[in-house]
C-alpha cells in the first residue's frame, strides 16, 4: 500500500515535513512503501514579499521564488548541486542577500516563459522526487484584517506590525507590475487556484496541512478560490499539524484549539486528525523566546513614547492624538505581562479544557520537537522546531491505524 500525499503550507514548516517524508521513504525502500514519494505533491504559498524574494518580485514582476527554492533543495536527490542552490551571496552589492536558487528560478522563468515550467526545469536539474506546485499563479498581496478593523498589507509586514490586535482574517489584493491595487476588503477579489494544486488534492490519499506560520504560510493557501472546495470534495484523510511554538505578531498566546479554530473559520474543512506536540521545550530556550518578545514589545513602547514626546515638544500634537498614543502604550504595557508568561510561548493541548474531539477531530499527541540553531539577520538563535523524523513517524502511525487506509490503495 503506497499513499499519495498532498502537503499544504510554506516556509520552514513545510520544508521540515517534506525532509522527514523524503528521509523516511529513502530509508524504508524494500521494507515499507507506505509513502509514494514520486506521487508526492507539495502545494506552496506564493505570498512572500521579503528578503531576496521580495526584491526579485519588484524587479522582475514575478512570483516569489523563496519557498519554492527551499522545497527544491529539500526534495532533491542531487545533494551537491542542491547545496549550491541554497548558497546565499554575502556581499553588499546587488547580489548581496540573493541565493543562487532564487536567481536561477528567475532566469528559468524568463527562459521558459512561466513559473510552473521554471519549477519543472529546476526539478529535473536537481533530480527532485515529487512535485512542487505553487498554489496560485495570480500576483497578489497578502493582507490581514485585525479585530479592530485595521488592514495590514504585505506578508512580511503582518508579524512585525505595531498594532498588536489579533488577526481576524487574511485575504488577497491583486498586484500588478509590482504595485498593489487596493480593492474593497469585502472579499470581492478572488484569487484563483492553480489547476495542478486542485488536481493534486482531488487525487490524494492523504492531505496534510501544516506545519507553518498560521496566517502567513497556512492561511494564504486556504483563502484561494478552489482550494477549500477541492479539500472538501477529496476523499483523502485530512490532517492538520499544529505549530509547536507561538509566533509573535501572528499567534500570541494561542493554544491548539485557537490554531484549529482559526483554520476552520477560514475554511470549513472536515479534519480527521490534529497532530500536536506533548513534550516541553528546554527551559533555557523558552526563556530566550520570552526575552526576544519582551525586547520587541518594549521597543514598540519606546517608539510610541518618543513619537508622543516629539509631537508635544514640537507643538504639532492635537490632544486626541496624544491620548490615542497613550492608550496604545497602555495596551502594549498590559500585553507585556502576558508576553512574560513562559507558558504562553509553547503551544499546548489541554484535554480537559479543549474540546476538539467533540467535533469529530481526533487529537494525536506525540514528542515532535527538536532544538536547532538558526541565523536571522546575522544573529544565531536557539529555536524549537518540528523534528522531521519524529514528525513523519508519527504520521505513518496515523496512516497505518486509520480505518479508511486499511484497504489496498
Amino acid at each position: 500500500m503506497s499513499l499519495k500525499l498532498a502537503c499544504i503550507g510554506g516556509g520552514s514548516g513545510l520544508s521540515a515535513l517534506l525532509s522527514g517524508v523524503k528521509g523516511y521513504a529513502d530509508l524504508e525502500i524494500g521494507k515499507d512503501n507506505i509513502i509514494d514519494l514520486d506521487s508526492l505533491a507539495a502545494i506552496v504559498t506564493v505570498s512572500d514579499d521579503g528578503g531576496s524574494s521580495g526584491r526579485l518580485v519588484e524587479e522582475f514582476d514575478m512570483l516569489p521564488p523563496g519557498d519554492i527554492r527551499r522545497l527544491l533543495f529539500t526534495l532533491s536527490d542531487a545533494d551537491e548541486l542542491a547545496g549550491l542552490f541554497e548558497y546565499r551571496f554575502s556581499s553588499n552589492g546587488e547580489l548581496g542577500g540573493h541565493t543562487v536558487g532564487n536567481i536561477l528560478l528567475t532566469a528559468l522563468t524568463e527562459l521558459k516563459g512561466n513559473f510552473p515550467k521554471a519549477i519543472q526545469a529546476a526539478s529535473r536539474l536537481l533530480a527532485v522526487r515529487g512535485r512542487i506546485i505553487p498554489v496560485t499563479l495570480d500576483y497578489t498581496i497578502l493582507c490581514a484584517e485585525l479585530v479592530d478593523g485595521e488592514i495590514v498589507r504585505g506578508e512580511s509586514t503582518i508579524p512585525i506590525r505595531e498594532n498588536r490586535e489579533p488577526i481576524k482574517r487574511v485575504f488577497f489584493e491583486p498586484r500588478e507590475n509590482g504595485k498593489t491595487h487596493h480593492h474593497p476588503t469585502d472579499g470581492s477579489y478572488e484569487c484563483q487556484a492553480h489547476k495542478g494544486a486542485i488536481d493534486a488534492l482531488l487525487n490524494a490519499d492523504v492531505i496534510i496541512i501544516g506545519p507553518g506560520s498560521l496566517y502567513t504560510s497556512i492561511m494564504p493557501n486556504l483563502v484561494i478560490k478552489g482550494i477549500v472546495e477541492a479539500i472538501q470534495q477529496s476523499p483523502a484523510m485530512k490532517i492538520y499539524i499544529c505549530n509547536v511554538m507561538t509566533q509573535p505578531g501572528e499567534t500570541d498566546g494561542y493554544a491548539v484549539t485557537d490554531h484549529v479554530n482559526a483554520v476552520l473559520d477560514h475554511a470549513r474543512i472536515a479534519l480527521d486528525y490534529v497532530l500536536v506536540n506533548n513534550q516541553p521545550a528546554p527551559t533555557e530556550i523558552i526563556q530566550e523566546y520570552v526575552r526576544q518578545e519582551l525586547v520587541a514589545q518594549l521597543t514598540r513602547i519606546r517608539s510610541l513614547s518618543e513619537e508622543g514626546l516629539s509631537m508635544l515638544f514640537g507643538n504639532t500634537a492635537h490632544p486626541m492624538d496624544v491620548l490615542n498614543l497613550a492608550k496604545h502604550i497602555s495596551l502594549l504595557s498590559a500585553e507585556t505581562m502576558q508576553v512574560a508568561d513562559a507558558a504562553k510561548v509553547q503551544v499546548s493541548y489541554n484535554r480537559e479544557g479543549e474540546s476538539l474531539e467533540e467535533d469529530g477531530i481526533r487529537v494525536i499527541e506525540a514528542d515532535l520537537i527538536c532544538g536547532m540553531v538558526v541565523t536571522e539577520g546575522g544573529v544565531e538563535m536557539n529555536v524549537i522546531r518540528h523534528d522531521p523524523e519524529k514528525l513523519v513517524r508519527s504520521l505513518v502511525k496515523i496512516f497505518k491505524n486509520h480505518p479508511k487506509l486499511q484497504e489496498p490503495v
